[in-house]
């Protein structure tokens, strides 16, 4: 048995994100680089999947509004695990 896999595993299961929403939208990259200064995280995104950002780590609503300087219409979920159904893309953060 693995036990590097079995970590990757582990870890892939276990790996906490935050979905960002923007129906009908895209996220401008000035927007993805505050997110990622204010709240010190990463993102990542997908060419077919637009409307949609992820951000490593969990965050709510208030502290993504809060790093955007607020007013923007999107919507923030907490998602866990690399193959979560409410994903629209495998993240490619590892």
């Amino acid at each position: 048995m693995d036990l590097v896999a079995m970590g990757v595993a582990e870890n892939r299961k276990n790996f906490k994100m935050t979905l960002l929403h923007r129906p009908n939208g895209t996220w401008p990259e000035a927007e993805v680089g505050w997110l990622v200064s204010k709240l010190g995280t990463v993102a990542t995104h997908h060419p077919e999947h637009p409307e949609h950002l992820l951000l490593w780590g969990h965050y709510t609503k208030e502290q993504t509004l809060k790093a955007l300087g607020g007013g923007k219409a999107y919507t923030a979920s907490m998602v866990t695990g690399m193959q979560a159904a409410e994903l629209p893309f495998v993240p490619s953060f590892f």
